[in-house]
């Protein structure tokens, strides 16, 4: 062995790269081949060994070392094979599901050519309809005319030689004729074109957009069991989450108690950007378009960050109107936004506790703040809904709101509407049960309504009618925020700064 080393360093390999010349030993320090004027140089002052000394070593390093390598290769085939069937699945999975999108938007296409092809032959109807009336109109109008050219041109020579009746019966017949050409039915207004069913097809329209969220909805279900999906850290442990917001199935805003920043993170926790914010940001939420729009009860406004950064006031409310909650319908663009009129979580008769909804350009659509109820003795009264609509979400679909309704310091409550404002349920603590102090609601993909409830530090997931609840998880610690996501997943902020992603639905 030695000898192979010997006629190694006698070769051409076996001279120092740097100097060029002969291998002389191996450095303790820097565990490198040196050479004499390696060792008087860089390498002055370090601990060498001879290269016989320690072939023997270095011979059963290697001899493990290959056979570490020969057990771990096959490991590297199985994982290569693995992934090759990962990707010929994910092949699969893409085609049949550029498949399905083909075969949908092929179907929304024929739809939408015989709306558009009913539009305009209800267009082409309206126009034939209002040309038959302008028609008849017109043959009325000229025989009217030709009725009066001919008794202009004959009343004075009637007049001469008519007797008293002759004048009496000429005045009558005048005054009838002058009439009919006085009648407003001569006047036919022209309408515009419009759509005609156009409600209709407006629905239409939304019922094919929303196949789309069927066949997903319909794909996805409740599992037998919940798993953590992955968890990131949001927050210092000390601090705990207020509010997580969804961006895409894998990324979300984030924000802390009394942080003056809300910082975006992918499913895998890594922090993808930072906005500095108002300290006295109480809610914010995202549009399609990915802007924010965000709520501050000390300034009274509504103000969207576009992504660029850009301010702009949408909504700016008067004296006594403090914005506290916000959430934006990314289907429709319109906000609804919860005011008061004191930041003090109880309310008296005289309190002003509403939701209003605005389209996405600012403008006020709906006021939702009274409900009316009915006594025993059939007697209409109107009550306040809510104390402090503390937070906001919307079902995109069906347009029934959910909200937290804080009805003091630690205690509260859910409030569901449906579209018009009506209330279809309340739950909040019964007799039976403990305290209810929910934080945050969500509509998930399937409709079910989502709550984190503080005191159990319990996920509790409730029906749309109301009829049904259950406990869909027990946290470690108290869960604040809480997002839903379409992929069947849920967003938990935590108050040790955590967020915990669950997957509750397969």
């Amino acid at each position: 062995m030695a000898a192979a080393v010997m006629e190694g360093n006698n070769s051409g390999e076996g001279r120092c790269k740097k100097h060029c010349e002969t291998i002389q030993g191996l450095c303790d320090t820097c565990d490198e081949l040196v050479c004499v004027k390696c060792m008087m140089g860089h390498h002055n002052g370090h601990t060498f060994t001879d290269l016989e000394a320690r072939v023997g070593e270095k011979m059963e390093l290697l001899q493990e070392r290959v056979q570490e390598m020969r057990g771990r290769v096959p490991v590297l085939q199985q994982r290569v094979t693995e992934l090759s069937i990962q990707d010929d699945k994910n092949q699969r999975d893409t085609e049949t599901v550029i498949a399905s999108i083909t075969q949908k938007g092929e179907s929304i296409r024929n739809k939408l050519e015989n709306i558009i092809s009913n539009l305009i032959a209800n267009a082409e109807n309206q126009r034939k309809e209002t040309a038959r009336q302008l028609s008849g109109t017109k043959e009325v109008t000229e025989d009217l005319i030709a009725r009066g050219t001919s008794f202009l041109e004959n009343v004075d020579s009637r007049l001469k030689l008519g007797s008293n009746l002759e004048i009496i019966h000429l005045e009558r017949e005048c005054s009838k004729l002058l009439m009919k050409m006085s009648e407003d039915h001569l006047i036919h207004h022209i309408p515009s074109p419009r759509f005609v069913g156009g409600e209709e097809s407006v629905e239409k329209l939304q019922a094919m957009v929303g196949d789309f969220y069927s066949d997903l909805a319909s794909s996805l279900k409740l599992m037998s069991y919940v798993r953590i999906d992955a968890t990131l850290t949001g927050c210092e442990s000390d601090i705990f989450i207020t509010k997580i917001c969804r961006v895409s199935d894998t990324e979300a805003w984030i924000k802390g108690f009394k942080e003056d920043e809300i910082k975006l993170f992918n499913k895998r926790g890594k922090l993808l950007k930072t906005l500095a914010i108002r300290p006295t940001c109480h809610d914010f939420s995202t549009t399609k378009s990915g802007s924010l729009l965000i709520v501050d009860p000390k300034l009274r406004w509504v103000q969207c960050l576009s992504s660029d950064n850009e301010p702009t006031t949408l909504v700016d409310f008067q004296e006594g109107q403090l914005p506290i909650s916000i959430y934006v319908n990314k289907t429709t663009g319109n906000f609804l936004v919860g005011l008061v009129d004191s930041l003090k979580h109880s309310s008296s008769f005289l309190s002003m506790r509403l939701i209003k909804k605005f389209s996405y350009d600012g403008q006020e659509l709906q006021t939702i703040q009274y409900q009316t109820k009915k006594s025993f003795f059939g007697r209409q009264s109107t009550s306040s809904i809510f104390t402090y609509p503390h937070r906001i979400a919307e079902n995109e679909q069906t347009g029934d709101i959910a909200v937290i309704n804080w009805t003091g310091d630690f205690t509260g409550e859910l409030v569901v509407l449906n579209k018009d404002g009506e209330v279809i349920f309340r739950h909040s603590n019964s007799a039976e049960e403990d305290t209810f102090s929910p934080w945050d609601v969500a509509f998930d993909v399937l409709g079910n309504i989502v709550v984190s409830d503080r005191y159990s530090r319990n996920i509790q997931l409730f029906k749309a009618s109301g009829r049904a609840k259950c406990v869909l998880h027990k946290c470690s610690f108290t869960p604040h925020a809480i997002e839903a996501f379409s992929d069947g997943k849920l967003w938990i902020g935590h108050s040790n700064g955590k967020v915990s992603i669950i997957q509750y639905m397969e």
